[in-house]
């Protein structure tokens, strides 16, 4: 399944099709799901019947967006825009055999402020167990970015690899500055092979 939107819909046209698209979809058996939503509608039904995918691509502003319901308990590998980073700390509690975490910035998000990314309550159970991969396309540094991927190298006890590639338009110091906070950071697991480029 690949559903997207173009940017061109009326609100009202996407608030039809996820009623009644959605309204009628089962899919128990969801291997992979390319989700990217414009900034209107609803995107909880939708979201709702993609708890079985093993595979999963989200983009979505999560200002206008709630949280998806529903456990992910069958997801494997997870890539993220980066403006959906806020609702990390959410899904990894709810995606228990997680191995892989992408983040990348869609182009059409680039405009898109982040907000502080908070700090689970607890260790999610993937982090703990499952996780061994974890990549970020178009690193900036920022403050949210830099809490949640020191969060990950902390707390990611079966962790392999952590790849984190610059925006290309970072200058030289700036990129040394990241990767001297990033490579001091305690890491949970001893068979993690840091890479910054």
């Amino acid at each position: 399944m690949n559903v997207k939107l173009a940017q061109h819909h009326r609100p009202t046209d996407i608030e039809i099709w996820f009623r009644v698209a959605v309204a009628r979809v089962n899919m128990p058996n969801l291997v992979k799901a390319n989700i990217k939503l414009p900034p209107s509608g609803d995107s909880q039904k939708l979201l709702e019947c993609l708890t079985s995918a093993k595979h999963l691509s989200l983009c979505a502003i999560p200002s206008t967006f709630s949280y998806p319901i529903g456990a992910f308990s069958h997801l494997l590998s997870l890539k993220l825009c980066t403006c959906c980073s806020v609702w990390c700390s959410l899904i990894l509690r709810q995606t228990p055999k997680l191995t892989v975490l992408r983040f990348q910035p869609s182009h059409k998000c680039s405009h898109y402020i982040q907000t502080q990314w908070e700090k689970p309550s607890s260790v999610p159970q993937c982090l703990n167990s499952s996780l061994e991969t974890v990549e970020w396309i178009d690193y900036q540094g920022r403050e949210s970015e830099k809490k949640l991927v020191m969060y990950l190298l902390e707390n990611s006890g079966q962790l392999k690899k952590m790849a984190i590639r610059a925006l290309q338009s970072t200058n030289l110091g700036e990129r040394y500055k990241m990767l001297q906070e990033l490579s001091s950071t305690q890491r949970s697991s001893k068979h993690c092979r840091f890479s910054f480029t």
